[in-house]
This record gives structure tokens, sequence and C-alpha cells, in this order.
């Protein structure tokens, strides 16, 4: 991996925000972070490099089916990991049906989360 792959972290708990951003710029990734959807669609340019976006699925006001439909919409075809803090199947087959590349319940394994966001660059269009 390199500085060009951007991991976006789109949640509005700021430890969990923390927690990711250390363990992805650990890794080597450029990470950029949000507090809210609304936030990150007014950044996200479908120029930047390899990214991949990191959701949370229950975020106040749009949560994640949202920010799917919003980046559909744009024409912003960057791969989506969701995750969630609720165990509840229905909500990761509808994500999954809206484009996300895969569904995670927290607290997230660091090493299967890290396997999943690797393939989910690989997916990149850019």
């Amino acid at each position: 991996m390199s500085a060009s792959q951007i991991i976006h972290v789109v949640t509005a708990h700021n430890a969990t925000r923390d927690s990711l951003g250390i363990l992805l710029k650990v890794e080597g990734y450029t990470v950029k972070k949000y507090a809210s959807i609304p936030s990150f669609l007014a950044k996200i340019e479908q120029t930047d490099a390899a990214s991949c976006i990191l959701a949370d699925a229950q975020i106040p006001g749009m949560d994640g089916l949202d920010l799917l439909a919003a980046l559909n919409e744009r024409g912003i075809f960057f791969p989506v990991i969701v995750m969630s803090g609720i165990a509840d199947h229905e909500l990761e087959t509808t994500v999954r049906m809206q484009g996300a590349v895969n569904f995670f319940e927290t607290p997230l394994d660091p090493e299967i989360l890290l396997a999943a966001i690797r393939n989910a660059l690989t997916l990149s269009h850019n």
C-alpha cells in the first residue's frame, strides 16, 4: 500500500474515528476522517487517488444507506465498507444490495478489517 491510497472514515463516534485513523496510518494509508455524511460528501471527489470508504451504518441525520445512494447519484464508485454496532442481517443484506463491498459488526477485528480494506482497494476504479 502507499500513501496515495486513501481511506475515508465516516462515523459520528470520535473514539472510533481516532482509533481507526491510528490503525490505518500505521498500515501506511492516508486517512481522511469525517464526523458526518454531509461533511464527507462536501469534500469527496471522484478524482481522489485509489480510495475506500469505511462508514458507520448508524450516523445521525444520514445513515449508511443514504451514503450509498448519494454516492451512486453522484457517480462516485469507490468501494464502501459499512460497519454497525448492531447485528442486523436485514441491514447487511440491504447495504450489500445497494453496493457495499463488505459489512462488519463492531467491534472490528483489526486483521479482518485490514484484509477487507486491501481487497476493497483492488476494486477501486482509480
